[in-house]
C-alpha cells in the first residue's frame, strides 16, 4: 500500500505543478522576398495562365492580290497596346534585343513561307525603313528611371511583280533580351 499512497501523492503534486505552471515559447518567422536585377518584356496584354504573353504580337502584312507595286508595310501588332514594351528595375541601366532570321530564314534573308513557296522580308526600328534589325544583331536600348521602353519592330516586303501562290505565309521570329 505504500507505493500505492507514493504512486497518488506524485501524481497529486504534477496536478498541482500542472496547475501553477505554465510556460510561453516564442520564436521568429523570417519573410523574404527576392527580386532579381531583371526586366520584362510586355505587348499591352494582361498576363495569364491561358495568355502567358510569349506570343510578343503579330506582323501583319494584310490580305493582298498575286502582284504588288509598292511595297508592304506592317507594324508589331499585339493583343493589347499593339507594341513592345520593357519595364526593368532602377539596377538595369540598358539591354539588348535580338531578332534571330526566322524558322524559314536561309541565315541572311528572313521568309514568309507557304509550303514550298517563300517570300523574303525585313525588320526595322523604323516606319521609314532605315534601321534595320539584321539578323542576330543586337540593338542597344537604354533604360531611363523605370520607364517603359518600346521595342519598335516594323516589317517591309518588295514591291512583287510576280504572280504568287495564294494561300497564308507566315514565319515565326524568336526576340531575345538581354540585359
Amino acid at each position: 500500500m505504500t507505493s500505492r499512497r507514493w504512486a497518488l501523492a506524485a501524481l497529486g503534486s504534477l496536478l498541482l505543478l500542472a496547475d501553477h505552471a505554465q510556460a510561453a515559447i516564442s520564436g521568429q518567422i523570417h519573410a523574404r522576398l527576392t527580386i532579381i536585377a531583371g526586366c520584362e518584356v510586355t505587348n499591352g496584354a494582361t498576363r495569364t495562365p491561358e495568355n502567358p504573353v510569349d506570343d510578343l504580337g503579330l506582323l501583319d502584312f494584310g490580305q493582298h492580290g498575286p502582284t504588288w507595286s509598292a511595297p508592304l508595310r506592317a507594324n508589331v501588332s499585339g493583343s493589347g497596346s499593339g507594341r513592345l514594351e520593357v519595364a526593368c528595375n532602377p539596377s538595369v541601366t540598358g539591354f539588348t534585343v535580338t531578332i534571330d532570321g526566322g524558322r524559314n530564314g536561309d541565315g541572311s534573308t528572313r521568309r514568309l513561307s507557304n509550303g514550298r513557296q517563300t517570300i523574303a522580308y525585313r525588320l526595322f526600328l523604323d516606319a521609314s525603313g532605315s534601321d534595320s534589325y539584321s539578323i542576330g544583331q543586337q540593338r542597344n536600348f537604354a533604360v531611363t528611371s523605370g520607364a517603359q521602353v518600346p521595342i519598335p519592330v516594323f516589317g517591309s516586303v518588295v514591291a512583287n511583280s510576280r504572280a504568287l501562290p495564294a494561300g497564308v505565309y507566315t514565319d515565326t521570329l524568336t526576340v531575345t533580351l538581354d540585359w
